[in-house]
């Protein structure tokens, strides 16, 4: 059996094509990605624009398509915090559903937190106490488990786009800017510090643990099997970070494909990642590839 999920955030919209195995674990077929930036200006208007509609319907009718093509029995399309905040939102889904055919369904910040640990960790070794990490576009759900047991749990909403729209400049990202989002972060997450040396280790997913463990390594293009439970360290987040400092986003090129359309959103999910680290008493994060679209696929088939 085929079947796909669709992340529609409020950074990307990314669809996974896979095929469920007889042992309920999942082989990937094949991924998409797209980053139409959907909850641009949402935080000041309250409303998803209409470029960004019509956008949205472009990637889920093409969405769509691939997936007829993969023979998908199920479509799992969900969305996330835009779609939460934005006073447009049944608009936008009922045009979606109008136009595509798909029924887009909003989750809560709980249940994005309890998929994206589901999908982090489908195949790390679940026995310690886990810290899942996922650092978004609007919002940043953090979960800490202890085997079966849930230990914290929670939807922060702040994200890469909310710090980059409030705290950082419009051509670069300057000193002043880094201490600003640290000083946000610090006192946003401050309740993280509760549980510091609780968690043996964090596993960190989206896009901002796989661009800097990509920028961290030298490489310059998207590689899943070259990232894939790397540890990315505190002090090669800082390095990195420092690297951006000053460099005018159309200057990022160098860093290669790996980076573009994350330029300006780069710094400030650096930040949230070392805070959140800082705060849970860890050196770093292994990176995972498989977050929340895996973790919607295995919540549906009752698997963990």
């Amino acid at each position: 059996m085929n079947i796909a999920s669709i992340d529609t955030g409020t950074n990307t919209v990314l669809m996974l094509v896979a095929e469920v195995l007889p042992s309920g674990k999942l082989s990937i077929i094949k991924e998409y990605h797209n980053m139409p930036r959907t909850g641009e200006g949402v935080f000041q208007t309250g409303l998803i624009k209409e470029a960004k509609i019509i956008k949205l319907c472009e990637i889920y009718s093409f969405y769509r398509e691939e997936a007829e093509r993969f023979n998908v029995s199920k479509i799992i399309a969900r969305g996330t915090n835009v779609f939460r905040i934005a006073k447009n939102s049944g608009e936008v889904i009922e045009r979606i559903k109008r136009e595509t055919g798909i029924d887009l369904e909003v989750i809560s910040g709980e249940v994005e937190a309890e998929c994206s640990f589901l999908g982090a960790t489908a195949d790390f070794d679940r026995t310690g106490a886990i810290a899942v990490i996922d650092i978004g576009g609007g919002s940043t759900e953090i979960t800490c488990r202890q085997g079966d047991e849930l230990i914290f749990q929670k939807s922060f909403t702040t994200g890469v786009v909310t710090l980059r729209e409030n705290l950082v400049d419009e051509q670069r990202l300057t000193a002043g800017n880094i201490v600003s989002i640290k000083e946000h972060c610090l006192e946003y997450f401050r309740e993280l510090q509760g549980l510091n040396g609780l968690q043996d280790v964090a596993i960190s997913i989206a896009g901002t643990p796989t661009t800097l463990i990509s920028i961290g390594k030298g490489l310059t293009t998207f590689d899943a099997k070259k990232i894939h439970k790397e540890f990315l360290s505190l002090e090669m987040i800082e390095s990195i970070l420092n690297g951006f400092a000053g460099l005018p986003f159309s200057d990022y090129e160098k860093y290669g494909k790996i980076i573009k359309g994350r330029e300006d959103l780069m710094g400030a999910g650096a930040v949230i990642l070392s805070t959140v680290l800082q705060y849970l008493g860890l050196k770093g994060t292994y990176v995972s590839v498989t977050g929340l679209r895996y973790g919607l696929i295995l919540k549906h088939l009752g698997l963990r």
